[in-house]
């Protein structure tokens, strides 16, 4: 008689209820009530196209939820403002102060601030620092950045918030994070990589944040590298799989999106690529429908929306809205 030695199974889980589809993606398990066995899986999640905004432009500002959004200022010189309802996009009789570019947004859209930028030569020329802040029908100055510089990107809110990067004429990029109380701006402990036009986690926290992406001197046309910061230090973790700059992010610490951006390693540039973060790696999710690059984004990891941006005519206008995988229980079949 035959003798098998090691074979090795895997136990079935007995469950008298189905658990949550979302918190089961991907397991197997033995139904006693029903006399089934079930598995979770999870859809695709995808982009879906949004309302146009009024004011096309590029490298703006934003902030707020896929259902409360807020736009302003951007590229050539806009000072106008909107907001979004989940479906249709309103100008708002408020506009900044100060028209820019490449600049740093937080917040909702009763309350926000705007701090960084650049203004063209026709009006001035010059990286500004100037902050101001939006109280749902008006905007203020309000103190300002350590120094002017372009590129650099928020996170947070309006009295808790940070400015993390960019890049001014002394240097090709900044490692300098300031932290904003709603009255004052503080320097805090700078990020590893020096870097702007990356992307953030828009719904962060200035003691749990996350930074990615973005031109660096190691690598100009766009680098994978990924930050965390606790509020004291940052600590570099799981890389991106594309390496890209002016793209944009949404989402938490640990939970983000990646989405857009100028990536080298493509010809054209604008890439559609979208990227998920779940606290430890990055995994690659649908694409956006219109590649593009100086757009920008914000929102929950799961419920997220991007905006504008560029090659014009394409994405000056355009909105995305970005909606995680449906998950769903099904009964397994043998036959």
């Amino acid at each position: 008689m035959a003798t098998y030695k090691g074979i090795q199974g895997y136990s079935v889980k007995k469950l008298s209820s189905d658990p949550a589809a979302s918190e089961a993606a991907g397991q197997l398990w033995y139904n006693s009530t029903s006399g089934a066995f079930k598995i979770a899986e999870a859809g695709a999640g995808t982009w879906a196209t949004g309302g146009a905004m009024n004011t096309g432009r590029a490298a703006m500002g934003g902030c707020g939820t896929q259902t409360a959004g807020l736009i302003f200022g951007g590229t050539p010189n806009r000072t106008a403002t909107e907001t979004y309802n989940g479906t249709a996009w309103t100008t708002s009789p408020a506009s900044l102060t100060l028209g820019r570019s490449l600049f740093g947004g937080a917040g909702t859209t009763t309350a926000a601030i705007a701090f960084g930028g650049a203004i063209p030569p026709t009006s001035g020329g010059g990286l500004k620092a100037e902050t101001e802040k939006y109280d749902g029908s008006s905007w203020t100055e309000v103190a300002n950045i350590a120094s002017g510089r372009m590129g650099n990107l928020g996170v947070g809110i309006s009295t808790a918030a940070l400015s993390c990067g960019g890049y001014n004429p002394n240097t090709t990029a900044l490692t300098l994070v300031e932290a904003y109380d709603g009255s004052t701006w503080t320097v805090k402990t700078g990020m590893l990589t020096a870097r702007s036009k990356g992307g953030t986690s828009t719904q962060g926290t200035t003691t749990a944040a996350l930074y990615f992406g973005g031109v660096s001197p190691a690598a100009a046309g766009g680098t994978v590298k990924t930050e965390t910061y606790n509020g004291t230090s940052w600590t570099e973790v799981g890389d991106l799989n594309e390496g890209r700059n002016a793209g944009s992010g949404s989402g938490t610490q640990t939970l983000a999106l990646c989405f857009g951006g100028d990536a080298p390693t493509l010809s054209p540039n604008p890439t559609a690529n979208t990227e998920k973060w779940n606290g430890t790696s990055w995994t690659e999710v649908g694409d956006m429908a219109i590649a593009g690059y100086d757009i920008t984004g914000f929102g929950t990891g799961s419920l997220s929306l991007v905006a504008g941006g560029a090659p014009a005519p394409t994405r000056t206008t355009a909105t995305e809205e970005w909606t995680d995988p449906v998950y769903s229980i099904k009964t397994v079949t043998v036959s």
